[in-house]
């Protein structure tokens, strides 16, 4: 199942502003094949976002670190997700695009460019992908999720992955 890694350590000094801009408790987001089994130092998982760190959209295998991270499970989402950032790999990291739209709220998005919440909205086909930080994201996730899982209490159980 689909999930969203969200970054709630404390980060570098853009982590911190990013937080305060946005007003949330997340800095940064990753999708995730499915959310990783942890352990006390820490597990490995293979996690695509894009990162001003490591220069835009890119693939990656991250140590998560329990307390530094918080998993929410998309389970409306496919497989499919995963292949929309992949087809974004190589792109830049959008620091106008982020200004712009998180910090002066002008809401716009540069073609081919991105930031992590960006792509991830993007992967999962959520509609205006620049309109939300990490933390709108992770609002916005756990709002369709409860709307997915309160259709399927209404219908029935919900398929088996």
């Amino acid at each position: 199942m689909i999930a969203l890694a969200f970054y709630k350590g404390r980060g570098q000094l853009l982590d911190r502003v990013i937080r305060w801009v946005t007003r949330s408790s997340f800095s940064h987001v990753e999708i995730l094949r499915a959310v990783p089994s942890l352990s006390a130092d820490g597990s490995q998982a293979r996690a695509w976002s894009s990162s001003g760190r490591d220069g835009g959209v890119r693939e990656k295998s991250i140590t998560f670190k329990p307390g530094h991270w918080e998993f929410v499970a998309i389970p409306w989402a496919g497989p499919a997700a995963i292949d929309r950032v992949i087809a974004e790999i190589g792109n830049p990291y959008d620091y106008a695009g982020l200004l712009a739209s998180q910090a002066l709220n002008l809401r716009r998005h540069r073609k081919d460019q991105w930031f992590c919440s960006e792509i991830c909205a993007h992967a999962l086909e959520l509609s205006a992908p620049q309109e939300l930080s990490p933390g709108g994201l992770y609002c916005r996730v756990l709002e369709m999720n409860r709307a997915y899982l309160a259709g399927w209490s209404r219908a029935g159980e919900p398929p088996e992955d």
